[in-house]
């Protein structure tokens, strides 16, 4: 019964969701999806220096951390 026991927790402990372990992983959001397209719509529509640049610009400019 203690074999058992162990198994079956360490078969769950196998299909837990790491996420919800990690009290600081971040979770993506409407307003950080909406600055990233608006930071590649303003990267693509930059016309001196690098696409990924402006893109960096942008997300810092609004306290998102590029990526």
């Amino acid at each position: 019964m203690t074999i058992l026991l162990f198994v079956m927790t360490v078969l769950l402990a196998g299909c837990a969701n790491p996420s919800l372990s990690d009290p600081n992983a971040r979770k993506s959001t409407s307003s950080d999806n909406r600055d990233v397209s608006d930071c590649e719509r303003e990267a693509a529509l930059a016309s001196a220096g690098s696409k990924a640049q402006a893109f960096d610009n942008c997300m810092r400019a609004r306290n998102q951390t590029p990526k």
